[in-house]
């Protein structure tokens, strides 16, 4: 215990006045006689005691009234144990956590709100000149910076519910950096609902000098159902032609659920339903087929039952189909094979060059480039080629009959070896991959003993992954295929020439071409989240960097244009937080340019939060206070700990107390003499 204003102490002095009221008697008696005094000496033994007692008690009632004034004045204060009296200037951040799990309800009403009113008893029972900062969940930079009590009171009236949550981990490092720069007596705080499944807390980056207290809000039980992701079967989409997607589904709840419906719009129209069971806290995964009768952008939903948190029950996502395929076959002297796949099919944009006059610019604007029986593969062409198949083109090449000594350059590129030695012997082709994207249902049924090419001259290549597309008879690799970025590098092991192998002339040979160029149709995502500010990749040339922005159902945004390859790039610095769909516009065009699509990202949805156990052992291990009860009795707790206990107002009922003692015992206090004769 301390005193504040220890000097009144000097006031204890005033107790000797008292004192020496009692001891000296200054009460004038007068004389009186009497006949017979024996009766009156009896009864001056018997309350001489009892007056003296009175006496006593009265003079210690005073004492303690006046020693319990001054103590009043003198301010005395209980500390804990270690806890220094020290009315310097404090330092406080806090954490609050403002992530969509917060918007649900607990025992306060929202916990979101519960959330900042403790956050205003923090600042409200601070020192007139301490400074704040707060550090929200998706680390708005505008709030790390420290300011004065009313500014930080404003920052928390303006904050808001984010989809662009960071795991407490990042938040609790950002919060060390941020006090470590300041000098002086440092405060942490965490308040949060410490969700179990983004606030797995393995270790505490904050500084162990810097006093830590953590505030768990008890959340209620709250069922939810979640739509995590959605990819397509195949990246080959045509008009008219079956469409498969899969989405999984979870169950956030303590039961087995039957007869769950997933439902998916394209267009707002319906376009397939799905009926399922889910385990309790499982996943499952459902596939929906649909067909879609015209190209371009289509704007797609998967839905499910409403519950406690929709954030989670949609799923956005868009499909762009094209119309058409841009296709340039370059050959050494004009083969007809390739050229006779597309030069009459009106899917495709068909080009043929020759290998002394390629247009290397024009490279990046095609799906598929046929490298048809090159002599030599400069190192001009091969960079370029390399970008294109990591941009999403589809590069298909078919040795030369005669000379393959530039081809290891160009495959090794694409980590594919080719041997120098040259095969001969007649084998057939002994199996293809039905489930690759360019073979998937090109078969009706599946045939026993299907007719495949035969082959009579091969080179032996190989890869460290990728797919074989066809294997010979002998195990070996036919075609092989090599996913490079967001594209495809295909190799054929032998030429297009009758007296290497029938494939130019089989029936497997015009699907294997013609799919090869839908390959890298779907380059863009099926959709990105909200708040991320990794690049968007539009698919779309670059024209400029003017004029572009996003609409989305609430809002527009001007997205920072980038000029990738050629591509549009577009990066939103995480500023969209509202999921649905976004056309993309161009003020020189009438029509969107693409349809680009939102999600809030699923850590949230599962509402379950770190057990009272779990937290109580996270809370020893780091040494961390922690802190239960409402936002009043955290401002009394927060000025105990940090001004200690005052007393004062104990000083004053004692005071008090003992007065009225004192006044109890003058008037009740009676002797009752007993007379003898």
């Amino acid at each position: 215990m301390v005193w504040l204003y220890p000097s009144f102490l000097w006031a204890l002095l005033a107790l000797l006045i008292p004192i020496a009221i009692h001891l000296f008697n200054f009460r004038r008696y007068k004389k009186l006689v009497f006949s017979n005094v024996r009766l009156l000496r009896k009864i001056d033994r018997q309350t001489k005691s009892g007056n003296k007692l009175k006496k006593y008690l009265i003079l210690a009632s005073r004492l303690l009234a006046i020693m319990f004034l001054v103590f009043a004045f003198a301010q005395p204060i209980l500390l804990r144990n270690g806890q220094t009296l020290d009315n310097g200037k404090k330092f406080i951040s806090i954490i609050i956590d403002n992530s969509y799990s917060m918007n649900l309800s607990g025992n306060e009403g929202q916990l979101f709100e519960a959330a900042k009113n403790r956050a205003r008893a923090i600042v409200n029972a601070a020192g007139a000149g301490d400074e704040f900062n707060i550090i929200s969940a998706d680390m708005n930079a505008s709030l790390l910076h420290f300011h004065g009590k009313q500014a930080t009171l404003e920052s928390i009236d303006k904050l808001k519910i984010s989809s662009g949550a960071h795991p407490l981990t990042d938040l609790l490092a950002v919060q060390n950096r941020t006090l470590k720069e300041k000098n002086g007596n440092k405060l942490a705080f965490c308040i949060s609902d410490f969700q179990s499944s983004t606030n797995s807390i393995r270790n505490n980056p904050v500084d162990s000098s810097i006093l830590q207290t953590w505030i768990k809000l008890p959340s209620a039980e709250h069922d939810n159902f979640s739509i995590d992701t959605c990819f397509l079967e195949s990246p080959i989409l045509q008009t008219g032609q079956t469409i498969t997607l899969t989405a999984q589904v979870s169950n956030y709840t303590e039961k087995d659920v039957e007869g769950l419906t997933l439902e998916l719009e394209i267009d707002g129209k319906p376009k397939g339903i799905a009926n399922f069971n889910i385990a309790a806290y499982g996943k499952s995964r459902q596939s929906l087929s649909f067909t879609l009768e015209n190209g371009g952008n289509h704007r797609c939903v998967l839905k499910l039952p409403g519950d406690n948190i929709p954030n989670d029950d949609e799923l956005f996502f868009a499909l762009r189909i094209n119309q058409s395929y841009k296709v340039d076959v370059i050959s050494e002297a004009g083969e007809r094979y390739a050229d006779a796949v597309f030069s009459e099919n009106p899917g495709f944009i068909y080009k043929k060059e020759l290998a002394g006059s390629i247009n290397y610019t024009a490279l990046k604007t095609n799906d598929l480039i046929v490298l048809q029986g090159l002599n030599n593969y400069p190192s001009g062409l091969i960079s370029e080629l390399k970008k294109v198949v990591q941009n999403g083109a589809t590069v298909f090449v078919f040795p030369n009959a005669n000379d393959n000594q530039g081809l290891n350059a160009l495959c090794n590129t694409f980590n594919v070896s080719v041997e120098n030695d040259l095969y001969t012997e007649n084998i057939k082709v002994g199996s293809i991959d039905l489930e690759h994207p360019i073979y998937k249902n090109i078969f009706e049924k599946t045939p026993k003993n299907p007719d495949l090419p035969s082959v009579s001259k091969y080179l032996a290549i190989s890869a460290q992954g990728g797919n074989t597309l066809m294997k010979l008879a002998n195990g070996k690799a036919f075609i092989q295929d090599m996913t490079i970025g967001k594209g495809h590098f295909i190799v054929c092991a032998s030429a297009l020439d009758k007296t290497w192998t029938s494939l130019q002339s089989h029936a497997l040979f015009l699907p294997t071409l013609l799919k090869s160029a839908m390959m890298g149709s779907y380059k863009t995502t099926l959709y990105y989240q909200c708040g991320e500010t990794k690049p968007i990749y539009t698919g779309l040339p670059y024209v400029s960097e003017s004029g572009i922005s996003l609409k989305g159902p609430k809002t527009a945004y001007v997205p920072e244009v980038i000029n990738m390859d050629g591509e549009m790039i577009l990066n939103t610095n995480g500023e969209i937080e509202t999921a649905g769909h976004y056309d993309l516009l161009d003020k020189k065009s009438d029509t969107a340019l693409a349809s680009i699509s939102f999600n809030i990202n699923r850590n949230e949805s599962d509402t379950r939060t770190l057990t009272e156990q779990a937290f109580s052992d996270a809370t020893k291990n780091f040494k961390v206070e922690t802190f239960e009860g409402s936002s009043e009795k955290l401002s009394a707790e927060f000025t105990k700990s940090q001004k200690g206990i005052s007393l004062w107002k104990w000083c004053i009922i004692f005071v008090l107390f003992f007065l009225l003692i004192e006044i109890l015992l003058i008037r009740f206090f009676r002797n009752n003499a007993k007379l003898s004769a």
